[in-house]
């Protein structure tokens, strides 16, 4: 076999070398390393087919070359979208803050779609935002801020900015561990649960991140 291998001209090793990028770029979609829609994906497949086309000049297949041209077209396609999209999306100073704080990993495309199913806010002090022993109507991210945290009658803790508020629950529709009332004047974004649920069951990549970013902040939470 390493015989084979090391007997092999510029063209089969080039070939095989396109191979070994295309089950890596396939083996890496599948096993989690590799997003479908990100830049990687579609720049290893274009190298791939260029690696596989450029070993037919040896012995060329009509059928072969076809199918990796259009494999280079699609994948150009593939990225001069995403780029168009990615030059194209704007967040304001508060979001970018928001994604900076939680979700630095998050690609800009699923990042605008999250944001777009929310609304930001001013709320003044006093104002609910978790009732105990209810169910957590949204989720809340504290930009700005203060709000105390009761439980059982009494004050447990108080969250400063920036924090999420109700992250432990909304997710599965369990009732609030707590009361949370602002007690500065406060700048929110919040996130109808229901709705993000519905959301993150069709956007698993996206939960995924959001759960990353809760552990992380329940962690802040316990140390506090």
């Amino acid at each position: 076999m390493w015989d084979y291998l090391t007997g092999l001209d510029l063209f089969n090793a080039v070939g095989i070398l396109g191979v070994a990028l295309y089950l890596g770029s396939y083996s890496a979609l599948q096993t989690g390393f590799l997003r479908g829609q990100g830049y990687a994906y579609a720049s290893i497949n274009a190298a791939a087919a260029s690696c596989v086309l450029f070993s037919l000049w040896q012995k060329f297949n009509l059928s072969s070359a076809l199918i990796q041209i259009f494999w280079i077209g699609i994948s150009a396609v593939g990225i001069t979208r995403l780029f168009l999209i990615r030059h194209r999306l704007r967040f304001t100073p508060e979001e970018r803050d928001l994604l900076k704080t939680v979700m630095p990993d998050m690609p800009k495309e699923q990042a605008r779609e999250l944001l777009n199913l929310g609304n930001w806010f001013t709320a003044e002090p006093g104002q609910i935002l978790t009732k105990e022993c209810e169910p957590v109507p949204h989720l809340a991210y504290l930009a700005k801020g203060e709000a105390s945290v009761t439980s059982g009658g009494r004050q447990v803790a108080l969250i400063k900015h920036p924090a999420f508020i109700g992250e432990i629950t909304c997710l599965n529709g369990d009732e609030a561990t707590g009361t949370v009332v602002l007690t500065r004047p406060s700048l929110i974004f919040t996130i109808n649960a229901q709705r993000l649920r519905n959301y993150l069951n069709k956007n698993p990549a996206v939960q995924d991140q959001l759960e990353i970013a809760f552990s992380r902040e329940l962690r802040y939470k316990l140390v506090a």
